[in-house]
């Protein structure tokens, strides 16, 4: 293993699907990154400073998790997952360089799918972040279920704090990273990068950094209740744990179903030709994204209905397919946002906060 930079022979990875979602992935993420340049260029610094953000998160929050002892922090917490090696790895084998593009990827494409309906700009910034959050949970959790059992990474099942699991998936992870994490940065930078983007220079650079840091903390935060509720006793109780956690969740799924089909619905009838810039970056992103997506789950649903796979790595193939559902409407609502027929690329504009 090698401290900083470790590069290995993708032909020779654990197997042939490492490789596929190593490049999925790093191609999502310097596609965002692309789309985020042309957005800076338009007026919009919000897409870059959620990927310099979401990147900023990774480093405050996944270093301690691989390296509790190191950190002070193994009375509370032991190793949480390890991961497997991919073809471009840093710190001692510990981080893939996909994971690291895994967070502005979903980030983005999560944020842009929800803007580009024009949630912030009809509903507010709170609506707006939690509406993402419930998208970046969908797309994250295709993902997630389906980790452990291609051995892309495993969980460690004596980790307390982790004990009640969806499928192979702890709660804690569907709750705090797929949930809150997106939504908080969202809610962060449009605080304190958007609305400050006209000074440029060092207070983008100064709110990008807080942003990130203070997720990290909002994630923390938010995860206590259910954390706590898990605990009591002594013992994981994985019933409180998931009850508490899911209900956030679902309050967040609530929000997402009043409001995203809501303004789709009034696109459709307004004279709003829509966002062609984020509708050109997120259909074929997302689409990208769900088809790889539904090759790899159709390669490992034979198994799992043959009960050929371990529990202790299966997903849930109900809840995945729920998510898959959820996200391919989203797909056609960003493709289909704005009036039939009408052709127009929004610029920014003022939107509620």
């Amino acid at each position: 293993m090698k401290p900083v930079l470790h590069l290995r022979n993708p032909a020779y990875l654990e197997n042939w699907t490492l490789p596929v979602v190593e490049l999925l992935i790093v191609s999502l993420a310097i596609a965002a990154a692309v789309h985020a340049f042309r957005r800076w260029r338009a007026g919009d610094v919000t897409p870059a400073a959620l990927w310099l953000g979401s990147v900023v998160y990774l480093l405050v929050m996944e270093p301690p998790v691989y390296f509790p002892a190191q950190f002070g922090i193994e009375d509370r917490l032991s190793i949480a997952f390890v991961h497997n090696v991919f073809t471009v790895e840093f710190l001692f084998d510990r981080m893939p360089l996909y994971i690291v593009c895994l967070y502005p990827a979903m980030a983005v494409l999560a944020y842009e799918a929800v803007r580009s309906l024009g949630v912030f700009r009809s509903r507010g910034l709170l609506v707006g972040s939690v509406c993402v959050g419930f998208v970046h949970h969908c797309l994250y959790e295709i993902f997630d279920q389906i980790g452990p059992q291609l051995l892309w990474w495993v969980w460690n099942p004596k980790e307390k704090n982790i004990a009640a699991v969806i499928g192979s998936v702890p709660v804690a992870s569907v709750f705090m990273f797929a949930t809150v994490g997106p939504a908080a940065l969202t809610f962060l930078v449009r605080t304190l990068v958007t609305t400050k983007a006209d000074r440029g220079g060092w207070p983008i650079a100064g709110g990008i950094v807080l942003s990130g840091v203070l997720t990290t903390v909002a994630v923390l935060v938010a995860g206590a209740p259910g954390i706590l509720a898990g605990m009591i006793g002594g013992d994981p109780d994985t019933t409180a744990q998931t009850v508490v956690m899911m209900l956030f969740v679902a309050a967040f799924a609530v929000t997402a179903f009043i409001v995203l089909p809501a303004r789709w619905r009034h696109n459709q009838a307004s004279d709003d030709p829509g966002d062609d810039a984020a509708r050109r970056y997120v259909v074929p992103a997302m689409g990208v994204y769900l088809l790889v997506f539904a090759i790899l789950w159709a390669w490992e649903i034979p198994g799992l209905l043959a009960g050929s796979v371990d529990n202790r790595l299966a997903g849930n193939l109900p809840y995945t397919l729920t998510c898959f559902v959820l996200s391919l409407a989203m797909v056609v609502a960003v493709a289909t946002g704005g009036r039939r027929g009408a052709v127009g690329e929004r610029e920014p504009e003022e939107e509620l906060v």
